[in-house]
């Protein structure tokens, strides 16, 4: 009787915590839900950020939307690729999507740069400051990034 009993009393209580295990998976998916419906900080042309949760009509930008390609980013060229602290460079590629859908250009870690997102497939970036050598010159896109080495002088 009494080994009966401890199953039994075993068995609701793994029931009681699977239970609580998916109220919390429950829980967990309706706060992702609710976040998704907040939309995400977006990046300004020139690096600045741009909070999604204005009014309609501080901005009309943001009751049209963006079209931001679901493709990665693509570098085809860097011009030019190579230079020093504050010379302007143009990035030529293709899925980078309308003006503020990038939200990042960096050079080599931490190196995050002032830039203009031009249109789908130029982006024109001032060299930071930052160490001599070559290090790798990143475009951060909506769904990905592209990288391809810079020689900083």
């Amino acid at each position: 009787m009494r080994i009966i009993g401890t199953v039994r009393i075993l068995g609701i209580l793994a029931a009681f915590a699977f239970a609580g295990q998916v109220g919390l998976a429950v829980a967990a998916e309706e706060s992702k839900k609710e976040k998704a419906k907040e939309a995400p900080a977006a990046a300004e042309p020139g690096g600045g950020i741009q909070s999604n949760k204005a009014k309609a009509s501080e901005s009309p930008r943001l009751t049209r939307g963006r079209s931001c390609s679901g493709a990665t980013p693509m570098i085809k060229k860097v011009t030019p690729d190579e230079g020093k602290t504050g010379d302007k460079v143009t990035i030529a590629g293709e899925n980078f999507g309308e003006p503020g859908c990038v939200s990042m250009v960096s050079f080599g870690p931490g190196g995050a740069a002032k830039f203009t997102q031009v249109d789908d497939r130029t982006i024109t970036v001032m060299v930071p400051e930052g160490k001599k050598g070559i290090e790798l010159l990143t475009v951060t896109g909506f769904t990905g990034e592209d990288s391809k080495p810079f020689l900083r002088k």
